[in-house]
């Protein structure tokens, strides 16, 4: 970290290293994007900030609350020693307390795994299944239309409306959905402070009789499938064999699809 580093130096400068993709963002055309990384409003959006208060941010006339820095922090996808640098510049303590929310920050290593393998489609999630970073990959070959909101999580999406994007064969379904739902559960007893994962499971239960039934159940075994079948538009359907690292320190899961 350089002398003359400050927050609203530092953070102008992530915003605009950062690509849509990345972000979660659906990239606009090359002729109308005329800033590097993402706009202003895009990082207010993803953020949960107005962009005026962004903008005085930026210039160095607002100081932010700690809450607003960790917002910031997993828009921009920081890993951990860059979240805790832009708290420091913030003035706050390096690394907040533990407060029983789950961690949705994207660590150092899992940045790299996505910055090296660029010749798999990878995508790293949170405890709960929720889809914090992807790589180019994972955008054009798994799921061809960015999700958002709640469509980022994996249990929403095979429990509700929206469909998955990836299709597991029929017989390996109910023991796919048994297993993200005891995960899920499990996360909700290690982070029972985390108001987004509760509210999220009490949807879930009033929209999905299936998935009230195996949150009220005991834990089946089951499994993540091993093999997927990839409904593409450009290239046809795509098989994929599917492989999940769990991370440490920061809860995270890897899924890593790749191709015979």
């Amino acid at each position: 970290m350089r002398q003359d580093d400050d927050f609203k130096t530092v953070l102008r400068s992530l915003r605009q290293r950062i690509t849509p993709g990345e972000a979660g963002v659906p990239a606009s055309l090359p002729a109308v994007r005329r800033v590097p990384g993402l706009r202003r409003d895009e990082l207010a959006g993803l953020a949960g900030v107005s962009e005026e208060h962004l903008k005085r941010l930026e210039q160095g006339r607002r100081r932010p609350s700690p809450s607003v820095v960790d917002a910031l922090a997993r828009a921009l996808r920081l890993g951990t020693e860059e979240h805790a640098r832009l708290r420091t510049l913030a003035g706050f303590a390096a690394t907040p307390e533990p407060d029983g929310r789950v961690p949705r920050e994207v660590t150092e290593t899992a940045r790299r795994m996505l910055d090296r393998l660029t010749e798999v489609a990878v995508c790293v999630c949170d405890a709960t299944w929720t889809v914090l970073a992807a790589n180019e990959l994972w955008y054009t070959d798994v799921c061809t239309v960015p999700p958002a909101g709640r469509g980022r999580n994996v249990v929403w999406r095979a429990f509700t409306e929206i469909g998955p994007s990836v299709f597991q064969a029929p017989e390996r379904l109910d023991g796919f959905r048994a297993t993200v739902v005891a995960e899920l559960r499990d996360a909700a007893h290690r982070y029972p402070a985390d108001a987004e994962l509760t509210s999220m499971i009490t949807d879930l239960r009033a929209l999905s009789p299936d998935f009230a039934l195996l949150w009220d159940a005991p834990p089946v075994p089951g499994g993540h499938a091993d093999r997927l079948r990839v409904p593409n538009p450009a290239r046809g359907d795509l098989y994929l064999d599917l492989d999940v690292l769990t991370l440490n320190p920061g809860d995270l899961r890897v899924a890593v699809y790749t191709a015979a």
